[in-house]
């Protein structure tokens, strides 16, 4: 994959690499345990999975439309992540990462709602792709998924593989 949709998917695979486990998520009242975290974190690999999937097919998308759904469900999907882990209770040692993670998901998908938007203007699918391999992306929430999966990592809480 290449440009906006390779970082897009790159993400994804950032979150899978870093997170490990199955899909599904959702509120908890009271602190985690750093195992019960640990699990939870994990269970957004499915999802992430299924995100990074439906975005890399939009390379093949025929029209602007179907590239621009593409784009939207990935956006959707990643506020979805985003609203689960600020969802959680996490150890306290884990609470700024965790912050920082719910806060980098939710600015990629709104990088990418703002890039789905240009693409809507476009005539083409090839013009869309083309602006996608050109963009850099949803910089800002790459920067706090990546540093915030780091601490995480450096905690226990997550592995690089």
């Amino acid at each position: 994959m290449r440009g906006g949709i390779a970082c897009i998917a790159a993400l994804a695979v950032l979150l899978l690499a870093a997170c490990g486990g199955g899909g599904g998520g959702g509120t908890t009242t009271t602190q985690l345990s750093p195992t019960a975290y640990r699990a939870a974190i994990a269970k957004v690999k499915t999802e992430a999975a299924k995100a990074q999937s439906d975005v890399g097919q939009g390379l093949q998308a025929k029209t602007p439309d179907e590239l621009k759904q593409r784009v939207d469900a990935f956006a959707a999907a990643t506020q979805r992540i985003g609203d689960e882990v600020a969802a959680l209770k996490p150890p306290e040692n884990a609470i700024a990462a965790n912050t920082e993670l719910a806060q980098g998901l939710r600015d990629i998908a709104a990088g990418t709602r703002a890039a789905s938007a240009k693409i809507a203007k476009l005539k083409t699918a090839k013009a869309g792709i083309s602006y996608l391999e050109h963009s850099k992306g949803p910089v800002k929430g790459s920067h706090e998924v990546s540093s915030a999966l780091a601490e995480l990592q450096k905690l226990g809480y997550t592995t690089a593989s």
